[in-house]
């Protein structure tokens, strides 16, 4: 099964996009060795941490105004939608399932990262140079809802 580690080929220059990015790899990594009897918890728990960041990552878009956030969305949902029928079945006991979508979840991601994420970080790029923050727009409704961590 491919693995991916962080590497700072993979870096978009925005800290908060790269430090989820290096998690969710780590966290995916360690899935990976987990058993069959202890895998349906950390499986859950994987599709929430990537639930939050695909959250975090669309109120940054919003709070950008960020023209390419239908087809971002979009992505986004596909890869939950799948992911969410996959844990009901995984906590069914299909465990094989899952160990199936993790093997498949290497190569979406990295092209997720190389086309929606890297478009997005230079959108945030774009809009630093103009002095404007949708970073801080966002850090700012996650703190206030007070429901969201990982940014």
């Amino acid at each position: 099964m491919q693995t991916i580690k962080w590497s700072q080929d993979m870096s978009l220059g925005v800290p908060e996009m790269d430090q989820a990015h290096k998690a969710f790899l780590e966290e995916l990594t360690a899935l990976l060795t987990v058993s069959d009897e202890q895998f349906g918890s950390p499986f859950l728990s994987l599709v929430a941490r990537i639930e939050r960041d695909f959250r975090e990552e669309e109120d940054l878009m919003e709070d950008l105004d960020y023209l390419g956030i239908t087809g971002h969305r979009e992505q986004h949902a596909r890869i939950l939608g799948a992911l969410h029928q996959i844990a009901s079945r995984v906590m069914e006991g299909d465990i094989a399932l899952g160990r199936e979508a993790l093997a498949l979840l290497p190569q979406w991601f990295m092209f997720h990262l190389s086309t929606m994420d890297t478009a997005l970080a230079f959108a945030l790029d774009v809009e630093k140079e103009d002095g404007h923050s949708a970073i801080q727009a966002a850090k700012e409704r996650i703190q206030h809802e007070g429901n969201r961590t990982s940014w």
